[in-house]
């Protein structure tokens, strides 16, 4: 006597388990899509979080007349003397803004100083500095010597490595070295650039103070506004 493997809808158990199985497998590319979409919409709200930081730091600076600074955590760097850049609770940040006070006075040392006004952009789970698959090539509009590797492009005013620019009372920005000496016109250009892994994003600061990012395309091998 042969013994029913079917459910009371009809369907075996053999037939059931394959549905499972099949429904599992498209969930799992489902949540993995939106993984990855989640994760790439971090990043891109973090590029867009830091351009319009720079244009904060440009506005204060013409609202205060001071000048306002803007430090990258890029490879572990702090401010102009070293000191990391933390919160008010003491969470190290990727970004600091920092108020210097009016161009020449005492305190305005391109240092953060106790009573010092800072703002500060919080980090994006997931995404770092550097790059995946641009392979440290510069975005559009970033003219400096320095490579991406670190995650900033900015450079001081001999040309070495930095990763800060400062805001003048007139909005425009300038590189300056570790001494607080500013730089000329047009040395406040520079990028940031931020991966999480998978998609490439890059942020130009123009000589002029412009913000312009741009993503990496990896079929055309080139950056795309």
């Amino acid at each position: 006597m042969e013994r029913s493997h079917k459910t009371t809808g009809g369907m075996t158990l053999i037939e059931v388990v394959v549905v499972l199985a099949v429904v599992s497998a498209l969930l799992g590319i489902s949540y993995s899509n939106m993984s990855g979409w989640q994760q790439n919409e971090r990043t891109s709200a973090f590029a867009r979080s830091m351009a319009d930081f720079y244009r904060f730091a440009a506005s204060e600076a013409i609202r205060t007349e001071n000048v306002q600074i803007v430090f990258l955590a890029a490879g572990g760097a702090g401010d102009a003397a070293g000191t990391p850049l933390l919160d008010p609770s003491g969470t190290p940040v990727p970004v600091l803004l920092l108020d210097d006070g009016p161009m020449g006075s005492p305190g305005q040392n391109c240092r953060i100083d106790a009573g010092e006004a800072t703002h500060v952009l919080p980090a994006a789970n997931g995404v770092s500095w550097g790059f995946a698959a641009s392979g440290g090539a510069k975005a559009p509009g970033d003219s400096t010597p320095t490579a991406t590797s670190t995650g900033s492009s900015f450079a001081l005013p001999s040309g070495a490595p930095s990763t800060w620019v400062a805001f003048m009372p007139d909005g425009r920005p300038l590189g300056f070295d570790a001494a607080c000496t500013m730089g000329q016109l047009g040395s406040g250009n520079g990028g940031i650039y931020l991966t999480n892994g998978q998609r490439d994003f890059g942020v130009v600061l123009t000589p002029l103070g412009g913000v312009r990012i741009h993503t990496w395309n990896p079929g055309a091998g080139q950056w795309r506004s």
